[in-house]
């Protein structure tokens, strides 16, 4: 895993020129670091004095550069950097722009020189550490490093390069361990900690268990939270450091602090209020979330779109269909461009019962964008949706193909419920095995796939052991899911096991919070296997009290002498 990048040299010109020149000023960046270790000075270096092969280099570079030739330029001012090994700031931009153009050979040849100087900075060590990790000279790359950190222990450059070291080779134990000596040794300064804790993020994406690491990263940032410092940004940045350790009431109290800061609306407040608002939805705290994102689009309703459609997304999360009916029209009669805004609009037109509007919706969307697997998708949904289970059939395996031939990610466990769903809906059942299947094979512990797929091959009394194995899996997931539970007895039932699948309803029952008219029917089939046929008309009678079906009450006649 590559774990540097190089930023573009935007021009050398002025490096060799006196402090105070304003020549052409086109050194207006220097390199930008990696994982935060520090770049060089910003201020220009001086030519070694009488050093007359550099400056000549120099400026024959300046003549190339003027003519637009990268390459000449480029040529030159390496020479300028071989000539002049003491000029760090220039060894390293040319050394970044041949890192960049995978040429690392050359990249090599400039970095080596000047870090053999027995003063050479820290940064020049580290920069040649990331050169020879670029050609796959880890050893040496290791070397370097931790020569940059001894030269200078209080500097950050070491510390990163031997981490990115590290961390490619998989030496996770130590990488902590220097991790760990960073933050103790860098001097204390609220940048250069932050970006310690930039190594500490890198770090626990590779090995997200390690809470000890984990516990040490937000020392560091408490270390950081008690300096004092006045910069919004490395607070922002504090903010988001915080809310990556899942410290989110740390990471809210600074957002909250930085918007008294700024009270009046301005970028910065719309920034800071979409950053809480992304910080509660996190933490799962709607309530807030919806607080941040209103206040957002108070003052401006027309400028955030996608903070309606947020907003719509959270009400419907809630059951308020009509509030997030109107909040995604608002947002798409904002920014019609939210393709997602359509079919989440559609999905909750449904659950309002207005069809019509739904596959309006859908309308709208298929002529505003070209076919997509997303419209082809909620297309099925919404056709399973009113029981147009053919059609919606048409357009899972529409979706399908699309998705093979443009994001096959897009083909993950739900996408193949929803189609093997839909398949069995249509009495397509090998069909609706194999996506559901799928589905379970990319989704190992999707409890819902077992249920459904162990409950088809119930109801329709084929493989039966199978079945009893997808289910007790589904309901050891899930141990007190009524509808688990009631397919697990269903199952005992017509495996001939009446008095294993009593508790296993009798436990449905319990755990289903209305009663359910198919839990009723399935415990009354057992009451009756069982001979306790007073239970069984008691259970079909509650049955078709709640849904006057045809097959509870053919049961009644039969076995009440036809009183219902």
């Amino acid at each position: 895993m590559k774990l540097f990048h190089f930023i573009l040299v935007f021009g050398l010109a002025g490096l060799f020129l006196p402090a105070c020149s304003t020549t052409h000023g086109r050194l207006s960046q220097v390199p930008a670091s990696t994982n935060g270790q520090s770049a060089p000075s910003a201020q220009p270096v001086h030519l070694v004095k009488g050093n007359i092969d550099a400056f000549a280099h120099f400026a024959a570079g300046e003549s190339y550069f003027d003519n637009e030739d990268t390459a000449g330029t480029l040529r030159q001012w390496e020479e300028a950097a071989l000539a002049d090994s003491s000029n760090e700031r220039l060894v390293i931009e040319v050394a970044v722009q041949y890192m960049q153009d995978k040429n690392t050979d050359k990249a090599l040849a400039v970095l080596s020189n000047s870090a053999s100087r027995t003063n050479a900075s820290a940064a020049i060590l580290a920069w040649l550490a990331r050169a020879q990790l670029q050609a796959g000279h880890t050893k040496q790359a290791l070397a370097s490093s931790r020569l940059a950190i001894q030269r200078q222990p209080n500097a950050l450059d070491g510390y990163a390069c031997q981490v990115e070291v590290l961390v490619q080779g998989k030496q996770w134990a130590e990488a902590a361990r220097t991790i760990h000596r960073a933050a103790r040794l860098v001097q204390t300064d609220p940048a250069l900690l932050l970006a310690v804790a930039d190594l500490y993020n890198l770090y626990l994406k590779e090995q997200p268990k390690d809470t000890e690491t984990e516990t040490q990263a937000v020392v560091l940032l408490d270390r950081v939270n008690a300096l004092k410092f006045t910069s919004p940004r490395l607070w922002q940045r504090l903010a988001e450091d915080y809310a990556q350790m899942n410290k989110q009431k740390k990471a809210a109290e600074i957002y909250h602090r930085l918007l008294a800061e700024f009270p009046d609306p301005s970028l910065t407040r719309d920034n800071l209020l979409e950053k809480l608002a992304g910080l509660y939805i996190q933490s799962d705290d709607r309530t807030n979330a919806i607080k941040e994102l209103q206040a957002l689009i108070r003052d401006n309703p027309t400028h955030y779109p996608r903070a309606w459609f947020v907003l719509g997304e959270l009400a419907y999360e809630g059951n308020n269909f009509t509030e997030a009916a109107d909040d995604f029209e608002k947002a798409l009669h904002w920014d019609p461009s939210i393709e997602q805004a359509y079919y989440d609009l559609a999905l909750v037109q449904l659950d309002l019962h207005h069809s019509r509007e739904a596959f309006d919706t859908l309308e709208q969307a298929r002529n505003r964008f070209p076919k997509t697997f997303a419209c082809e998708f909620y297309t099925g949904v919404i056709q399973a949706h009113v029981k147009n289970y053919t059609e919606a059939i048409r357009h899972f395996k529409e979706a399908e193909v699309i998705g093979l031939a443009t994001d096959p990610a897009r083909l993950d466990q739900r996408f193949y419920f929803q189609f093997g769903a839909a398949c069995e809906r249509d009495h397509s059942y090998k069909q609706a095995e194999e996506y559901l299947q799928k589905c379970i094979d990319l989704a190992p512990d999707f409890a819902e796939a077992h249920n459904y797929l162990g409950y088809m091959f119930a109801d329709i009394g084929q493989q039966l052991p199978r079945a009893r194995t997808l289910i007790e899996k589904a309901v050891n997931l899930d141990p007190k899911n009524g509808a688990y539970l009631d397919s697990l007895g269903w199952v005992l039932f017509k495996l001939n096991l009446p008095q294993q699948a009593l508790p296993q309803l009798l436990r449905a029952m319990q755990y289903t919070p209305d009663p359910d008219p198919t839990v009723l029917d399935h415990l009354a089939e057992v009451y009756l296997a069982l001979h306790q046929t007073d239970k069984a008309i008691d259970a079909w009678k509650k049955s078709y009290g709640i849904d006057a079906n045809d097959e509870a009450k053919q049961k009644l006649e039969q076995f009440s002498g036809g009183r219902l």
